[in-house]
């Protein structure tokens, strides 16, 4: 009789613990999954205040519009994985654009080559600067903004410039693959060869271990001050190459089109759940950021509110991504 007892309570011990297993393996899926839960209930909201929004013209004209959101959200990810971050980033992409239409005179494609080559040279710049001579990345990248703002509008001398990509480009910018648009998978497979250098490569592995401590990441014999620099030159590359599609997609092109893109691209990455802190965050996580500021967006034109209010409503959501990044921190800490 004791030994039937005993075995009764191991089984509701065993009962127990599977039950508490399935409760707390919920509640990680929807902590780790919150902004996917959030982006899932907006998209309900949303197609029921709006019955144009699920129309697939509407769904693909979304996908165009966050193209070169994306790919600089892919680039800003990995700076800030790395405990840093690029507020030069939108000055970067204005410069880049310019070069390449100014030099279209001469070819499209030298022309792109030449903006992608300027937007690899100036994030080598910040990269040498926060990597090498170890200045803040704050104050590196404020005055960078400032001095490659200054150097597009010197050359460009204010004015809008006409940009006429060609054939190629032009395909990229505005026809489909089966029925999606080729920039929707040109910014999937970009995506996906972040996400792939991130999570399965030795390379990846060290920039979180630099992101998350340093100085430990130093004693474990990896050359920080390569993999900081390393983070800004790749940030340089993607915003280049976000320069090709704004000036595939764009038939004018002047310095101020690219000022907004900075604090979307920081709300995008925030919002993803990488953490400012460094150390923490992952491409699928920014695309859904990415998708859910875009739907914001989106929503907003659909419903006609005014463009005070959709700046507004930006900044606000800003703040909320930044708190709950700090409530991350927090609740991390904790463990």
């Amino acid at each position: 009789m004791v030994t039937f007892n005993k075995r009764e309570n191991m089984d509701e011990i065993a009962e127990n613990k599977k039950s508490s297993n399935f409760s707390k393996g919920l509640k990680r899926f929807f902590y780790d999954q919150t902004i996917l839960v959030i982006f899932i209930v907006l998209v309900i909201i949303i197609s029921i205040a709006s019955p144009n929004f699920l129309r697939i013209s509407n769904i693909f004209n979304i996908l165009r519009q966050v193209t070169v959101l994306g790919i600089m959200a892919c680039g800003m990810t990995i700076v800030v994985i790395g405990k840093g971050i690029d507020l030069s980033s939108a000055s970067i992409l204005a410069l880049a654009a310019v070069v390449n239409v100014m030099l279209q005179q001469f070819g499209y494609w030298p022309a792109a080559l030449a903006g992608v080559s300027v937007a690899i040279a100036c994030g080598f710049v910040n990269g040498f600067l926060i990597g090498r001579i170890k200045a803040n990345f704050v104050i590196v990248t404020l005055g960078t903004q400032i001095l490659f703002t200054s150097i597009a509008l010197i050359i460009s001398q204010g004015r809008n410039l006409s940009s006429r990509p060609e054939k190629i480009f032009s395909y990229i910018a505005d026809e489909s693959i089966l029925g999606v648009p080729v920039i929707a998978w040109f910014l999937l497979l970009i995506m996906v060869v972040a996400g792939i250098l991130l999570q399965k490569t030795s390379s990846g592995r060290r920039l979180y271990a630099t992101g998350l401590n340093d100085k430990a990441a130093l004693v474990a014999g990896i050359n920080v001050s390569n993999i900081v620099m390393s983070t800004y030159v790749i940030n340089g590359l993607l915003v280049g190459i976000a320069s090709v599609v704004l000036c595939s997609r764009l038939p004018r092109i002047r310095v101020g089109t690219a000022a907004d893109y900075l604090f979307d691209v920081i709300t995008i990455v925030v919002l993803g759940g990488t953490s400012l802190s460094g150390g923490i965050g992952n491409i699928y996580k920014t695309a859904i950021g990415l998708l859910l500021f875009a739907v914001i967006n989106n929503a907003m034109a659909l419903l006609t509110v005014p463009y005070e209010f959709q700046q507004l409503t930006r900044g606000i959501i800003l703040i909320i991504a930044v708190l709950y990044d700090e409530f991350n921190r927090r609740k991390r800490a904790l463990y």
